[in-house]
């Protein structure tokens, strides 16, 4: 199973995973690929991108629907929300945010 990020939002635990549907239903939504939606947190922040992949992650990857993720972002705040969310995306591919392919070896020249 794919690792997850689990904080407090609000008095409650939450774990957001990036799980296969997860990935799947944020390309549905946002009508894009998802590395082109998580690099686009760094380069074209929107609010609509931040809410739908929280939405999408959380509940340990089932989902939840925009108003709950709306609430989530409300209460985290705009900023460390969009920071989770690429915390998430790295516990799902380790491999990319180390620059390394599974078999350690390195990509870069």
């Amino acid at each position: 199973m794919l690792s997850g990020v689990t904080v407090e939002v609000g008095e409650a635990s939450e774990t957001f995973r990036l799980t296969t549907r997860a990935m799947m239903a944020v390309e549905d939504q946002l009508g894009r690929g998802l590395i082109d939606a998580v690099q686009s947190l760094q380069s074209d922040f929107r609010v609509g991108t931040v809410v739908r992949l929280i939405a999408e992650c959380a509940n340990d990857g089932a989902g939840v629907d925009l108003r709950r993720a709306q609430e989530m972002v409300d209460t985290l705040g705009l900023g460390p929300a969009g920071d989770l969310m690429t915390k998430v995306v790295e516990k799902a591919f380790p491999e990319a945010s180390t620059g390394k392919n599974r078999n350690g070896a390195g990509r870069s020249k």
